[in-house]
């Protein structure tokens, strides 16, 4: 049973990997995904600032292996919502 699901386990995640990957290149050709540091730069911020804005609920996507990457567009989407939040 065990092995059953370390089997199954491992699939899932080459295929999640696979599709995210898939994505990633797909949107890396309009340089939209990029790596923490390049979306910190883009937006004039440090990579702690940005892990704080994350923790306030930015979307990221993190890959199994710990690697963090960002859309540009989801970032601004969700400062404008944010925003339209804090107005009064």
């Amino acid at each position: 049973m065990e092995e059953t699901m370390a089997r199954w386990q491992a699939e899932t995640n080459e295929r999640v990997f696979l599709m995210i990957k898939e994505a990633v290149d797909s949107a890396g050709n309009s340089n939209d995904v990029v790596k923490q540091k390049y979306c910190a730069s883009h937006f004039g911020i440090s990579v702690n600032t940005l892990k704080e804005w994350v923790a306030h609920g930015c979307p990221e996507i993190r890959l199994e292996s710990g690697m963090v990457f960002y859309s540009k567009k989801a970032v601004h989407d969700w400062l404008l919502t944010y925003q339209s939040k804090s107005s009064p």
